[in-house]
This record gives structure tokens, sequence and C-alpha cells, in this order.
């Protein structure tokens, strides 16, 4: 396999109580072929003296003042890869050792119609309660080639799994910044809509489970949701899943109490998005 090198780009904002752990398991990786780009997005805490310490000419360092959200710091990291090959990590998750190379050796060695290359992992809800993505009940005939419809129904990809080529995100468009929840899924659809996708049937990657995230901000992730379900609704409809989608709204509003509010939000979007 040739020594073809990885942009690796992690977001970061008043982590740095945990990103030390993230990036010891990026730089432990058996590829070493790599740079490690980190986006400080605004960042109060010490972050920078603990990125800092470290003495890796792979690792570089970027702070922005404004705080933007993790799709704006992606997207400028994007903009700051050198190499043609791109991989995500958030700034809790822990790499196993062969990750890298076990994606680099598919990637490198797969048809250019192929864009990503992505694994399982496993995240950790503490007190021993975990869960594997994508799920395992889902055929693993499924997860590989032209996943497009599947991804419609469920999401396989979580961000932290991807490697991509850089051609292919280019492609396909960037992080969406109006999104406040779901962008990792909505860069995720834009991938799989042009691109074929190979699944690695292993745990590359531990997560674990963030008070910044989707189960902290249920009404962002519905109104994200919608978003999404308005954006893609013709394929939705083509691909005979636009009712398993809005099952899953209706179910997780319901849940919190404000279904009637995103039955008439779902409304409006599908209606201005004729």
């Amino acid at each position: 396999m040739a020594k073809e090198k990885v942009s690796i780009i992690i977001p970061t904002y008043n982590r740095a109580h945990i990103i030390k752990k993230a990036l010891d398991s990026v730089l432990a990786q058996t590829y070493p072929w790599f740079e490690v780009i980190i986006v400080d997005d605004g960042s109060t805490d010490n972050t920078r003296e603990v990125i800092e310490a470290y003495e890796d000419e792979r690792i570089r360092y970027y702070y922005t003042e404004l705080n933007q959200g993790a799709s704006a710091a992606r997207n400028y990291g994007l903009k700051k890869a050198q190499y043609n090959f791109i991989a995500f990590e958030d700034s809790d998750d822990i790499w196993y050792n062969e990750k890298l190379e076990k994606q680099m050796k598919v990637l490198c060695n797969a048809a250019l119609d192929v864009g990503v290359v992505y694994h399982k992992i496993i995240y950790d809800f503490g007190g021993g309660q975990y869960a594997i993505l994508p799920s395992e009940e889902i055929p693993e005939d499924k997860k590989s080639g032209d996943i497009y419809a599947q991804m419609l129904y469920h999401n396989l990809i979580p961000c932290p799994a991807i490697l991509a080529r850089r051609s292919a995100i280019m492609d396909a468009g960037e992080f969406d910044i109006e999104l406040n929840a779901l962008e990792d899924y909505d860069f995720a659809l834009k991938l799989t809509r042009k691109y074929k996708a190979c699944f690695i049937n292993e745990i590359l990657l531990q997560a674990s489970l963030s008070d910044q995230g989707v189960s902290a901000n249920p009404i962002n992730y519905l109104i994200a949701s919608c978003m999404i379900l308005a954006r893609y609704k013709n394929d939705y409809l083509q691909t005979n899943t636009f009712d398993h989608r809005i099952e899953i709204i209706l179910r997780d509003a319901e849940a919190i109490g404000m279904k009637e509010k995103f039955v008439q939000l779902m409304e409006k979007m599908l209606q201005s998005n004729v």
C-alpha cells in the first residue's frame, strides 16, 4: 500500500480535559502518515496549552475567535487540509490503533466510485451501557456499495467513522452550517448520494455520550430532522422511506410533548420545498 497521507480533522470547544486522550489515540496509529488539524472553535479553557505541549510536527493547531459550531470548524479544517484523504475525529473519541491502517488499505484499493470507507463504532453511555453503530441487525450487504437508500432509512455512518477521498467531499459538498444538529447525517447523505461506500465490519473507535450532543438538544435535533426531510423529500419518496422518517420525527416529538408543533413545522417545511 502506497504511503498516501491523510488529513485528520478534529474540531474542539472547551475540551481541554479530554482532548489529550483523543489526540493520543490518533498519534498511536499503526499508519503514521498523516497530519492532525485541530480547529479550536473559540475555546476559553486551556486547550491551546494542552495541544502546544506536544512536540509532534504532524499536529497543526488553529484557533478561531468566534465559536461557530462543529460544522464551521470541520469546514475550516477542510480548507486547511493538505492531503487527498480526509478523516474526522471528535475530541472525546478514542481511535483503535489499526483504524486508519485498515481504512486506508480498503480505500486505496477501491475503485474511484468509492468515496468513503467506514466501520462500526461503540458508544459508551456509562454504567455498563453501550450501543454499536451501525446496527448489527442491518444485513452487511446493505452497508457497502450503493447505500444511499439505506442511508435515507437510517444513518449508517457516524462522522468519526468516515475516511473519504477529498475529491468526493469537494464534489458532494461540505458540512451545512445552518444545521444545529444532524449535520453529520446530512454530510453522509451527500457523500453516499454520489459515491459508493465500503464497510469494515469491525469496531475501530469508541465514542462517549456527550453532554453537548443530540440527547441534550432534542428540539435542535427535531428541527434538523424536519429540514433534512424537506431537503431530501423527493429521494425519500422515491425510495419508499418517507413515511418511516416521518414516524421517527413524530415519535421523538411526542416523547418531549411537542408532537403537534412539529406536525405543523413539518407541513410548513415540506410545502415550502415544493
